[in-house]
């Protein structure tokens, strides 16, 4: 797996697997702005959407790409355009590739269209379940569950496996499209939908468990929570697992990574079963990182 460098402006690492966007150079998310609450992002010229959507329009119809900002620095040099207008083309671009739903989900759309050979590293997630939710799942009585940005249904279909009646939503067609073949392949049921945060229709008191592993959940969000407190039953479950920002790694801001100890204080509306904030590697198989899992349940 690559490690973590210094890149110029033009050249921008993207981890193969959850695609972290760890953005390097001047992109990178200054350590007192990730400690605080998710800040409006300024709203882009003319110009600059122009540069925005040519990037969408070149990317839409290029292949799968491990580090899509180096390869359009590159496409960009064959049109002959001056080395420092690539490094401002690109290096906007990797600023609005953490803020702008689109630009994920088109590469999610890639990531997940392309068959899984099983080997996260190379096919850029996981497609075993997550063994914290395992875990969690012991002596629970099946119920209606919601997988919230499923990915490609690795934790939907296990727990579909488990007896679980299971919706899940994520940002990506292929996704969606991929969970759906992955129930069909392991015999089970799952009700797949393409939504994201701010148009799934969560529902009240219609849960007995909702899953949020590495799912981008803007958690930081009061308003958030509390839409995931009501749509849960009395005694619903949640379980989630994310990344943590550190002073040595800061993630991008659609990455929606907490500040170490904040998720004890977003969810202090529910008991906390069980809470850990640990180093090790993120399911998707990528470098050891800062994570935080939690098992938390709405009071009755």
């Amino acid at each position: 797996m690559h490690q973590q460098k210094p890149l110029t402006a033009g050249r921008r690492l993207m981890f193969a697997g959850l695609a972290l966007l760890l953005i390097g150079a001047g992109a990178l998310v200054p350590p007192a702005r990730a400690q605080s609450q998710p800040q409006a992002q300024p709203q882009a010229s003319s110009g600059d959407e122009k540069i925005w959507t040519d990037f969408l329009a070149w990317y839409k119809t290029a292949p799968f790409l491990r580090d899509p900002l180096g390869a359009y620095a590159a496409e960009l040099a064959l049109e002959k355009v001056p080395q420092p207008e690539i490094d401002r083309r690109v290096g906007l671009v990797a600023r609005l590739l953490g803020t702008r739903l689109e630009g994920v989900e088109l590469f999610y759309d890639k990531t997940y269209s392309r068959p899984a050979t099983g080997n996260p590293v190379e096919d850029g997630f996981a497609t075993a379940p997550s063994e914290f939710l395992i875990g969690a799942l012991k002596g629970l009585k099946p119920g209606l569950a919601l997988d919230a940005g499923m990915g490609q249904g690795r934790n939907a279909v296990e727990l579909a496996r488990q007896g679980w009646t299971v919706t899940g939503f994520d940002l990506s067609r292929e996704a969606v499209a991929a969970a759906a073949r992955n129930a069909k392949a392991a015999g089970v049921q799952i009700n797949p939908v393409k939504s994201e945060y701010g148009t799934f229709d969560f529902g009240q008191e219609t849960w007995d468990l909702i899953v949020m592993t590495f799912a981008w959940a803007p958690v930081a969000d009061p308003n958030f929570v509390e839409k995931i407190r009501t749509s849960l039953k009395p005694g619903g479950l949640v379980v989630f697992e994310h990344f943590v920002n550190t002073p040595e790694r800061q993630y991008a801001p659609m990455i929606q990574a907490v500040p170490p100890g904040a998720l004890r204080d977003y969810f202090s509306g529910f008991d906390i079963l069980s809470y850990e904030e640990t180093t090790g590697t993120g399911d998707w198989g990528g470098p050891g990182s800062r994570l935080v899992r939690m098992i938390a349940r709405r009071r009755r």
